[in-house]
């Protein structure tokens, strides 16, 4: 597996992220519109995580001892910069009312000590009113599922099974939900059931697993490179469709739609990268693209918006670079240090910084 070319997917997923967080979507014409659609690199970061920690998973023996120590490996390298930028973001920011927030008048003990154990995405006020934390209250539970789906969902045949049953199930059980009275901000629920929660984002981390197997499977396959240049055509062509609002490619809505597509095009450049995608300017974005996935919201109220298409496109610029800085920086000063030290201090394992 070519890790240059997983990095560089990563970048292009947090680059679409940040691109839509600063606001350029809002921008009229074909630009908003492409902008807009950056919101979909984390359904292509959902997939990665999905197709890596499968990956991960096939490297351990199947004893309590291992999947414990894999568990450990991975929330150990999530913890350090997530625990530092929530709670920088309170101190920041404060603990005040914001929209995600809904009804409740402050960010409340209770859902940060949830934030800090990865549990706030079981309730749809405390899953996104700290730093935009709901990718990683998604990613922490499929963590934890993970290796539950990979003794259950262990071939290609159970993978596209699993995605074609689970994905129409889940959509007709959220087109129920929201039908439910359940919150007094209406626009929360909906954004709850069908976007940030953990059971809205579970057919894109099947896209993950489904890819895993068809690259492992991909030993077969003959003409990669044609297979690559194919796949990433079409899923560019459907994409610019979808951009156009055009509903050639639709399957469910435009979140799944597009994890569709990044899948194709994920399983087409694993097999043979190409430069246009799997360069080192990407690269370095998606080696450090949790830094920044966690740094950037803070830059966003620093660096004043303007409705010039030129200047917007500059304080994006400015936003992501400023953001990589602060990810290698705290990978260094912060990541790192602590890991050695739960590694020295807490376990006996050797556990890689980067995983």
């Amino acid at each position: 597996m070519d890790s240059k070319c997983i990095h560089s997917l990563k970048g292009i997923g947090i680059l679409g992220v940040v691109l839509v967080h600063c606001g350029l979507g809002m921008q009229e014409g074909v630009l908003g519109s492409i902008s807009a659609c950056g919101a979909r690199g984390v359904q292509l970061l959902f997939i990665i995580n999905g197709f890596l920690i499968f990956h991960s998973l096939d490297k351990i023996e199947w004893n309590k001892q291992q999947i414990i120590a894999w568990y450990k490996r991975k929330f150990i390298r999530l913890i350090p910069l997530y625990w530092f930028f929530t709670i920088l973001h309170l101190l920041v920011f404060g603990v005040g009312e914001r929209y995600y927030l809904g009804t409740l008048s402050k960010v409340s003990p209770l859902n940060i000590l949830c934030n800090m154990l990865f549990l706030h995405g079981f309730h749809p006020y405390y899953i996104g009113s700290i730093n935009a934390n709901w990718f990683m209250a998604d990613l922490a539970m499929f963590y934890l599922l993970a290796p539950l789906l990979y003794k259950i969902i262990d071939s290609l045949e159970k993978s596209v099974l699993a995605l074609l049953i689970i994905t129409p199930l889940g959509y007709v059980l959220y087109h129920v939900a929201l039908g439910w009275n359940v919150l007094a901000v209406k626009e929360i629920w909906i954004d709850y059931v069908t976007i940030v929660s953990f059971p809205s984002e579970l057919p894109i981390m099947l896209l993950g697993i489904f890819s895993y197997f068809m690259v492992k499977e991909s030993f077969k396959w003959k003409n990669k490179g044609m297979i690559s240049v194919v796949t990433l055509l079409f899923a560019l062509f459907c994409m610019i469709s979808l951009v156009m609002g055009k509903r050639y490619f639709m399957i469910f809505n435009y979140i799944f739609s597009f994890g569709v597509l990044f899948a194709v095009l994920f399983i087409g450049q694993v097999q043979y990268p190409l430069k246009v995608i799997n360069n080192s300017f990407f690269a370095t974005f998606g080696k450090h693209s949790y830094g920044i996935y966690l740094s950037h919201t803070f830059l966003l109220p620093i660096i004043p918006k303007n409705n010039s298409v030129l200047q917007s496109f500059i304080r994006y610029c400015v936003i992501v670079m400023m953001a990589l800085f602060i990810a290698i920086v705290s990978e260094k000063i912060i990541e790192k240090p602590v890991i050695r030290f739960f590694n020295k201090k807490l376990f006996d394992t050797k556990l890689k910084c980067n995983t």
